[in-house]
């Protein structure tokens, strides 16, 4: 990926949102809007519905996790934080819309 400013872009990984994982291990949305094992293309579709722009990127490693090569997804989103952003997508994933 080329140079972009961090503020134009967010980095999920599918921990954030994978209802297996612990707090402490890198889950970012509560249980409620937690999924099992969250997919990088579900995870790239919740982005679309919410109308950013993404890109997957499967040959990343989760830096909790360094030797699990689960992907990421590179969501552009200017004027949006990552907090408010996971949960978003998060209860995008869940089904209950933005």
């Amino acid at each position: 990926m080329k140079s972009i400013s961090k503020e134009h872009y967010v980095i999920l990984y599918p921990q954030y949102f994978d209802s297996r994982v612990s707090r402490k291990m890198g889950r970012r949305v509560s249980k409620s809007l937690a999924v099992e094992s969250p997919s990088l293309a579900r995870i790239e579709e919740a982005c679309r519905k919410l109308g950013f722009k993404a890109i997957v990127e499967p040959d990343k490693a989760y830096p909790r996790m360094n030797n699990v090569m689960c992907g990421r997804v590179v969501v552009f989103c200017k004027g949006i934080g990552k907090k408010n952003l996971v949960e978003k997508v998060g209860r995008t994933m869940r089904g209950g819309g933005s």
